[in-house]
């Protein structure tokens, strides 16, 4: 069956058990197929020898594409594992696997709206959601799951052939692992307190009906009440609890410290390691019948994957104690390990079906390959967790705006005082929330070689408070993507100096273009990719028409451009600052990038002024921050230093104003490309005023041109500070009201920092 296939049949295949399969989905059990004695890859537990049959394991499975949609929930949990398996490498194969499936399935999950399984693959969209805050991405999960939640959810979690109440309820334990951590994700995504609502409800309505208090484990569904294996004991099936025993940390990864309930999640986790731990057999594996091993013989892979990741995870997050369960754990790899081909292929599958069956060597599925990514990442951090020191820090979030790719600061007395022995070469933070390592930065604000703070990349809900460990670390560290920031002299390019990060890019024109005209405008580049696109444009020489990445769309002329600086007179009249004579680049990333730009003396009235200024930008963010001096050679007492937006019309507006921000949705100069919304942000409500100016383009083609300006201080002389950036309609804010929510939000984080305890 092809994946163009099996949509025609998809309200006849159904759900992690498949709980209504025809005959095709149930192949002849084969004979059991031992692995070979020696295994084709090492089960060490160092970096080197995870990451290397990790990555063969991925990278065979990418190469030989399952039967089935991308939005099927085998599918679905196969990306569970991939995108951990992209932190575990920070290789941007993976981030770029990943986001090529979404974009394929147009960020939509499966057909069936109500069923728990078809919610799965939303995970994968939610993730790429987390990280580039596109609003496509997160669209057509929302309003699935909007509806969902809205939903009574009042009826009976019987087994029930006759209405499909699996299409509506999660009246089976796989289902656990496809919707809720979905539901939990989506309010780590929004901070909509709905969401993770909701599943706590849901996850404890399925609970007390089909988990057996006495067994510590979960029924598949009601219709295995009282059924019995060939030797007597009750029947559970090793991948259904799995499904549910991994299902609880993608829960809690998504759960605040302080959640109400968050200590019944705990519990149930713990309850179920306990009992799961018993139930390993000697060879590592847990079979497909937990209480009756020997029906089924195989090391079955899917399952022993999903317990062999909980019980990591649980050890790496202190919910289990590691002398007891790291033995288990590393059993559990070690029989993994030994299921791989040489060629990356992940034997010992079962297949899909609502009960155990007999599994040969040969035998995959994308799932277990989920599974099996799941565990290597968590040994990877319990590697190099166990050769790191560590000390505690909490940071809060203080308002009721959701924070995602916050960029925190800390300073660097308080990093050596909780762990003298860190350096700038071993830091780094780990969230004891989600459990991942965060991306990390040390600056030196003043250059003078000592470090001033650590930078940290994170994601905090509304009023949350959340820890996270300080780390020093030995020998193993943890990788990551390559800078996404960019921040460079373009000689081949008439000098211009451009700069950008995830978001966005800007440029800003040099000696070379002086003689044409140009200003100390500053231009914007939207960007329609959350990676570099720089150095690609500049190659190409054809970033003004959109090749799929962006284009240059925005005119700025002799003006100001998008926050560029300039000078009002004494008598009111507009002096824009000259090209840039100098440039020094001082840090490209990961979490920022700084630069330096020195501009020689201009004349304004009866003062020649000089400026220096600095330009920063910060990973996650659509702006960058200006912190500009002065050297004033005469009389500039009247002379105020302003920001400004270019205006297209004499009689144009800034259509979206506060006393904090001045925004304007600027035409895209190419045709069908939308707005681009330039924008000031200002924190003195005392520079509150703007003004629109115009000013005489020079040269033969001489026009008037319009800019409106905001006051930075009464008059030169003092240092000023102001953030200028922009936002691009076809990629970041589908209307001109989302614009104005943007600059609401933006302006409220900077008046209301994080707080560092």
């Amino acid at each position: 069956m092809t994946k163009s296939s099996f949509v025609a049949v998809a309200v006849v295949l159904s759900g992690a058990g498949a709980l209504m399969a025809d005959n095709s989905d149930k192949p002849a059990a084969p004979a059991v197929m031992k692995a070979p004695e020696k295994s084709a890859f090492s089960d060490a537990l160092d970096l080197k020898s995870i990451l290397k049959v990790s990555n063969a394991v991925a990278d065979w499975q990418l190469a030989h594409p399952y039967e089935r949609e991308n939005w099927d929930w085998t599918e679905g949990a196969l990306w569970t594992g991939l995108t951990t398996h992209a932190l575990t490498t920070g290789d941007e194969k993976y981030y770029d696997a990943m986001k090529k499936v979404s974009e394929d399935l147009n960020y939509k999950l499966g057909p069936r709206h109500g069923f728990a399984d078809d919610h799965c693959v939303g995970q994968l969209h939610l993730w790429n959601y987390m990280r580039d805050e596109m609003p496509r991405q997160l669209a057509p999960t929302k309003e699935v799951l909007d509806a969902f939640v809205d939903r009574p959810h009042d009826e009976s979690l019987k087994w029930n052939w006759d209405n499909a109440i699996h299409l509506r309820e999660w009246a089976w334990c796989d289902s656990m692992y496809m919707s809720p951590p979905t539901l939990a994700m989506l309010f780590s995504a929004t901070g909509d307190r709905k969401y993770i609502d909701t599943m706590d409800r849901l996850w404890w309505k399925t609970y007390d009906f089909l988990y057996d208090k006495e067994a510590h484990l979960y029924w598949r569904d009601s219709s295995y009440f009282g059924k019995r294996e060939a030797n007597g004991e009750k029947m559970f099936w090793s991948r259904g609890n799995g499904w549910v025993f991994a299902g609880l940390p993608h829960v809690l990864q998504n759960m605040p410290a302080d959640y109400p309930s968050r200590s019944r999640y705990v519990k149930l986790f713990q309850e179920m390691a306990a009992k799961l731990k018993s139930l390993q057999v000697e060879d590592g594996s847990w079979r497909a019948s937990l209480l009756d091993p020997d029906s089924y013989p195989s090391p079955e892979t899917s399952g022993t994957a999903f317990f062999t990741y909980g019980l990591l995870w649980g050890i790496n997050n202190g919910l289990l104690d590691e002398k007891e369960y790291l033995p288990a754990a590393v059993k559990g790899w070690k029989r993994l390990v030994r299921n791989v081909h040489a060629d990356g292929k992940l034997g010992f599958v079962q297949p899909v079906g609502a009960d155990p069956r007999q599994v040969s060597y040969d035998q995959t599925a994308v799932y277990g390959v989920g599974g099996f990514l799941l565990c290597a990442h968590e040994l990877d951090k319990h590697s190099i967790l166990s050769q790191s020191k560590q000390a505690k820090l909490s940071v809060t979030n203080p308002s009721a705006v959701n924070r995602l790719n916050e960029v925190v600061r800390v300073d660097w007395k308080t990093v050596l005082k909780k762990l003298p022995s860190v350096n700038p070469q071993n830091v780094g933070v780990r969230d004891q929330v989600s459990g991942y390592f965060l991306p990390t930065q040390v600056v030196d604000d003043n250059q003078d070689g000592t470090p001033d703070a650590l930078l940290f990349q994170t994601n905090l809900t509304p009023k949350e408070t959340r820890s996270y460990q300080l780390c020093a670390f030995g020998k193993a560290k943890p990788k990551f993507r390559a800078s996404q920031l960019t921040a460079r002299f373009v000689p081949e390019r008439q000098d211009d100096f451009a700069w950008e990060n995830d978001r966005i890019a800007f440029r800003s024109y040099g000696p070379a273009l002086a003689v044409e005209g140009s200003r100390g405008g500053i231009d914007v580049w939207t960007k329609s990719v959350r990676t570099p696109v720089v150095d690609e444009w500049y190659k190409s020489k054809a970033y003004h028409k959109d090749r799929g990445t962006g284009l240059d769309g925005y005119h700025v002329g002799s003006m100001l451009g998008c926050g560029g600086l300039g000078y009002l007179t004494a008598k009111g009249e507009l002096v824009t600052s000259p090209v840039y004579a100098k440039w020094k680049v001082i840090e490209r990333g990961p979490l920022r990038l700084k630069f330096e730009l020195k501009y020689a003396p201009v004349q304004v009235d009866d003062a020649k002024i000089a400026e220096t200024r600095t330009i920063s930008m910060l990973a996650g963010r659509h702006y960058f921050t200006v912190d500009s001096s002065f050297e004033v050679d005469g009389d500039a007492s009247k002379i105020k230093p302003v920001a400004g937006l270019s205006l297209r019309k004499a009689k144009d507006e800034p259509q979206v104003f506060s006393g904090y921000f001045l925004g304007y949705w600027d035409p895209c100069m190419a045709k069908d490309h939308g707005f681009i919304g330039a924008f000031i942000l200002n924190d003195d409500k005392a520079g509150n005023k703007y003004q629109v100016k115009s000013s005489q383009k020079p040269g033969p083609k001489s026009h008037v041109e319009y800019q409106a300006v905001k006051t930075l201080l009464p008059e030169v002389g003092k240092p000023v500070q102001y953030r200028a950036g922009a936002v691009w309609q076809n990629v970041d804010v589908p209307e001109l009201g989302d614009f104005e929510q943007l600059l609401y939000v933006e302006s409220h984080k900077s008046r209301h920092p994080v707080i560092v305890n």
